[in-house]
């Protein structure tokens, strides 16, 4: 019962962080040109999205955020629905692939404070989120 609980709620925070990548990806993409992106902290963040940090290898960080949420969820799902294809360790591998998020997240949120010295909302809600995939990830595998 507390697994599936886990398994449910860290698909709703995948979802949430899919979301969150999503809308950051939007405003990119479709954003009114020359207006700062609304920020609910009272910043401005385009600083820190169109800074010269907002990609690595050339792909957009809110791109590489879809397709780690994307992979989270479909592993969890997979995992969940289809044990005996995926496997039990598929919850290890998703817990290591939960804690290379969050060490990108966390690059991602000293960038900002130390370098850009400005801060982007949905960036700091994203950082989160991976924190509570990666807790959560963490309660799956050991329980």
């Amino acid at each position: 019962m507390v697994e599936t609980v886990l398994i449910a709620s860290f698909i709703v925070l995948s979802t949430m962080g899919l979301l969150n990548a999503g809308y950051l990806t939007w405003e990119h993409h479709h954003g009114k040109k020359n207006q700062p992106m609304v920020c609910p902290l009272n910043h401005d963040c385009s600083v820190v999205t169109e800074s010269r940090w907002s990609h690595l290898f050339g792909v957009r960080n809110e791109i590489l955020g879809m397709l780690f949420f994307i992979g989270m969820i479909a592993a969890m799902v997979g995992s969940f629905f289809m044990p005996s294809v995926f496997g039990v360790g598929t919850f290890a591998w998703i817990f290591i692939g939960a804690g290379a998020g969050l060490l990108f997240s966390a690059a991602l949120v000293l960038i900002q404070a130390a370098a850009i010295k400005d801060y982007c909302f949905y960036c700091l809600i994203s950082a989160f989120i991976t924190l509570l995939l990666f807790l959560n990830s963490w309660l799956v595998w050991r329980g």
